[in-house]
């Protein structure tokens, strides 16, 4: 199922007390230093929300498969993935299904009686699928499932951020 048909999952009018922002590299280097592990809740892949992102603007339609758009939106506006192991020129061999992950920092302006005021999220590939997840920093890389309707808000969102053009500034181009 779409996530934007999901019965629990927010519409995009909904998310615009929140502010999303990039993780800074120095950031995710020093929780690393610290012993820290990032960990995620890959929404995409979650058997009891089921849902995939529709990368077109008509849900209905079969446009799943082209992560390039995403991508490309994606850096333009945020410019390249800051994890330092996604990185061009790096070791790639450990590679198994994520070729890109952007870490964002989550902060909700609305009711606290909803959504946290403050999470993590990635978005990047799955599998050669769009996928975001619910993320967090922890002592050891043990497993986690978010809230619902945290995981559902999330997809939802980083689905919001790659669905609308971004002007490009060659020959006036959207993409």
């Amino acid at each position: 199922m779409d996530v934007r048909n999901h019965p629990d999952a927010p519409d995009f009018e909904e998310l615009q007390d929140v502010l999303v922002e990039p993780v800074r590299r120095e950031e995710i280097e020093e929780r690393r230093n610290d012993g820290d592990v990032l960990v995620e809740d890959n929404v995409r892949e979650r058997e009891d929300l089921n849902v995939v992102a529709y990368l077109g603007n008509d849900p209905n339609a079969a446009e799943t498969d082209n992560i390039g758009v995403p991508l490309y939106r994606l850096i333009q506006l945020f410019g390249t993935p800051q994890l330092p192991e996604l990185q061009a020129g790096e070791d790639i061999s450990g590679r198994e299904d994520v070729t890109f992950k952007y870490l964002f920092r989550v902060t909700h302006k609305g009711s606290p009686d909803e959504l946290p005021t403050k999470w993590l999220m990635t978005i990047h590939d799955s599998h050669v699928r769009f996928a975001a997840s619910v993320a967090e920093w922890r002592d050891e890389g043990s497993a986690f499932t978010a809230d619902s309707k945290l995981a559902l808000t999330t997809y939802t969102l980083a689905l919001q951020l790659v669905l609308e053009p971004v002007e490009c500034v060659y020959e006036g181009l959207r993409f």
